[in-house]
C-alpha cells in the first residue's frame, strides 16, 4: 500500500449502493472515553480507556430514482443500519464497516442550486471495524462458487469480525462463507471461518469468529440461488482489542 487519493471509493448502507450519490464523507470518528484514574502519588494524569464510540456523517446528492439516495435514507428507520465505506473496488483494500442508528436526513438547497442531504449515523453497542474487503466492491454470484483470495501476509490468532451486505438476490437462499487457508489452497484446502445465510435483499449481519485465522481468506457461496450481489468486509482481531473475540 502507498499514499493515495480519495478517488474511486464506494459506500453502502444496507442493500443500497450509494457510491454514485455520496458527495462527501464529512466525518468518520471512532473516539473512546478516557477515564481519569489519577492517584495521589501520581505527578501527571493517569487514564484508562472506557467506552468506544463511532459516528459517521455523509453528504449526498438528492436522487429519487429507484434504489438510490432518497429511497435509502429518507425512511429514517428505527432499526439498525449497516454501513460500509470502501477505499476502492479492489479486493483486499481497506474498508470500515459499522452497525449504527441513522439519526437524521437534513436537506439543504445552496445558492448555486445544489440540493444535498446530510446524514449522520451513530454506533449501537460496537465500535466501527477497520479491515479489508473480501469482495471487489460488490461481487455478483450467479450461482455457487468461490472468489479470488486475499493474502494477509501471515496467520493471526485472535479471531475476526465479518460484515455482509446482501445488495440483491434474484431467487433462493445463499450461504456466504469466509474461508481460510495457510497456502491459498495449494495443499491446505480452504475451510470455513464464519458464514452468513440470507435470502432477502437488504439482509445484513455482523458476525465474529474466535481463534486462529489463516493467512489467505476468500468468499465461498453455496446454496440454490441466482444472482446474489454481496459486499463482505473483515477485520482480524488483535490481542489489543477492547473485547476479545
Amino acid at each position: 500500500m502507498a499514499k493515495r487519493s480519495g478517488l474511486g471509493q464506494q459506500f453502502y448502507i444496507n442493500n443500497y449502493d450509494l457510491s454514485g450519490d455520496v458527495s462527501t464523507i464529512s466525518t468518520l470518528a471512532t473516539p473512546r472515553e478516557a477515564l481519569d484514574v489519577t492517584a495521589i502519588n501520581a505527578s501527571a494524569h493517569e487514564r484508562i480507556l472506557g467506552l468506544a464510540d463511532g459516528n459517521i456523517t455523509v453528504v449526498t446528492y438528492f436522487n429519487d430514482s429507484a434504489g438510490q439516495e432518497h429511497a435509502a435514507l429518507s425512511g429514517l428507520p428505527t432499526t439498525d443500519v449497516q454501513l460500509s465505506w470502501l477505499m476502492s473496488g479492489t479486493r483486499g483494500d481497506p474498508a470500515v464497516s459499522m452497525v449504527a442508528k441513522q439519526i437524521d436526513y437534513n436537506g439543504s438547497r445552496g445558492t448555486d442550486g445544489a440540493l444535498t442531504f446530510e446524514v449522520t449515523a451513530n454506533t449501537t453497542g460496537t465500535a466501527p471495524d477497520w479491515g479489508n474487503t473480501l469482495t471487489a466492491g460488490s461481487d455478483t454470484h450467479s450461482s455457487a462458487g468461490a472468489t479470488g483470495s486475499v493474502d494477509n501476509g501471515a496467520a493471526t490468532s485472535n479471531g475476526l469480525v465479518a460484515y455482509l451486505n446482501l445488495v440483491s438476490i434474484a431467487s433462493g437462499t445463499v450461504t456466504v462463507a469466509v474461508q481460510g487457508s495457510s497456502d491459498n489452497g495449494s495443499s491446505d484446502a480452504f475451510a470455513n471461518v464464519a458464514a452468513f445465510t440470507a435470502s432477502d435483499a437488504g439482509a445484513k449481519e455482523r458476525i465474529t469468529a474466535s481463534g486462529a485465522v489463516e493467512r489467505y481468506l476468500r468468499i465461498n457461496t453455496t446454496g440454490t440461488f441466482s444472482n446474489a450481489v454481496i459486499v463482505v468486509t473483515v477485520r482480524r482481531g488483535t490481542a489489543q482489542d477492547d473485547v476479545s473475540l
